[in-house]
């Protein structure tokens, strides 16, 4: 009996990280539209601040589209310009302060 209970208590443990990785992808829509705008205000506030000096066409197209989609949209936003990487990178900053996970960032590059 103890032998099941250490079983089932380990199976239950590797079967936490697939729970929260579901709650996050699904996540609550309130949640979803908060980091949203939360994430436009950022992009809003720093590119007006910033100027768009060094920051190509293609980035602004990419992001563009994942802020149009309500920030849902798998977005693949490459940053390759100095200025590119630091807005990516103070947008990063203020997500996780938000307490927003990694994945809801839409910067990658294949």
């Amino acid at each position: 009996m103890r032998l099941i209970r250490a079983r089932l208590a380990a199976a239950a443990c590797l079967m936490l990280p697939a729970v929260a990785l579901g709650q996050s992808l699904g996540g609550d829509p309130a949640w979803v539209a908060r980091k949203c705008s939360l994430y436009t205000e950022a992009w809003t506030a720093l590119t007006a601040g910033q100027g768009a000096a060094g920051i190509g066409p293609a980035f602004l197209e990419q992001h563009e589209a994942f802020l149009a989609s309500g920030c849902t949209a798998r977005a693949e936003v490459c940053p390759v310009s100095p200025e590119e990487f630091a807005l990516a990178d103070k947008l990063s900053l203020m997500a996780v302060a938000e307490g927003m996970a990694g994945s809801f960032l839409p910067f990658a590059c294949r």
